[in-house]
């Protein structure tokens, strides 16, 4: 077992610096199947679809697996590393052509272990979280560790696509989606993606034979807000369940194609600054207040 140490400053140095390392967009009419490959998920490394995937990808490309020790769902882009300066990190052997390793973090933790440390001066082509087991979709991406890896992944320059929504119970199922998600890494979707641009793939929970195909969608609204309720002595808030919000399903989003049995596939880009309001208030104002100094007594 080895513990990695590293600060804020440090790690934010080496992320541009692993950014300017990431392997060329690649042309339109080209999709090169990525020489090396991380693969992280926010369920565990003991998850028998972690495993199913980078066996996959191990026959094609250097792979490489870094994923948190335990189930991490529903932990975003959290990092342990900065608020605590370490890592423990032990080794795993899942065979011939694998290199694995068990986080004891989050799965934002383990895309920087990944990119700062582990493979530093060999750098992935491309990062996949997942394969998780729920639904990302609408506003849930925002709360998600596996969609939450893969920002971070966008965020150092790296091509990343987070895949959710496998029903493993299912015959038939890991293996059609593991043998979908190898393609999808090989095609001009993840090809062409560039430095700050990821993938969220949501696949419908149901056989592997009513999967209609893919389609690319917008995100739903956010469906639902956590149900949070007070203990009997107080000062103490549980949460105790997810309020599903009303509001209309559009057409076009991701939970539509997700309801008809398509596979949802949405384009993320990790700058959300809103260029049409930045526009807009850099012509007309934007009506903030003057600065001034508060009289002190």
């Amino acid at each position: 077992m080895q513990r990695i140490m590293t600060t804020p400053i440090y790690l934010a140095s080496v992320l541009v610096l692993a950014a300017m390392m990431a392997s060329p967009v690649a042309a339109e009419d080209e999709a090169p199947f990525p020489a090396r490959v991380l693969i992280t998920n926010d369920n565990g490394i003991d998850d028998p679809k972690i495993r199913a995937l980078a066996q996959a990808f191990a026959g094609r490309a250097e792979t490489w697996v870094v994923a948190p020790d335990r189930d991490r769902s529903g932990s975003g882009t959290t990092l342990s590393l900065v608020r605590e300066g370490g890592l423990t990190v032990q080794r795993h052997d899942w065979g011939e052509g694998l290199r694995v390793f068990a986080v004891e973090g989050y799965p934002a933790d383990c895309v920087v272990l990944a990119l700062t440390a582990l493979m530093e001066e060999a750098p992935p082509d491309l990062v996949i979280s997942g394969i998780n087991g729920g639904a990302n979709l609408g506003g849930d991406w925002l709360f998600s560790g596996t969609v939450g890896a893969a920002r971070v992944a966008a965020y150092a320059g790296f091509p990343a696509v987070a895949v959710s929504g496998l029903d493993d119970d299912l015959p038939g199922a890991v293996e059609a989606a593991v043998d979908w998600v190898v393609r999808l890494a090989g095609s001009p979707a993840v090809g062409n993606l560039a430095p700050g641009e990821y993938l969220t793939v949501s696949l419908p929970r149901t056989e592997p034979e009513k999967i209609l195909g893919a389609r690319v969608t917008d995100r739903a609204p956010a469906r639902r807000r956590p149900l949070l309720q007070e203990d009997e002595a107080g000062g103490r808030w549980r949460l105790v369940g997810l309020d599903e919000l009303p509001r209309a399903i559009p057409t076009d989003s991701d939970e539509a194609a997700f309801a008809e049995g398509y596979i949802a596939v949405v384009p993320k880009r990790l700058d959300e600054v809103d260029l049409e309001t930045l526009a807009r208030w850099r012509r007309h104002g934007a009506g903030l207040p003057e600065w001034r100094k508060v009289p002190q007594d």
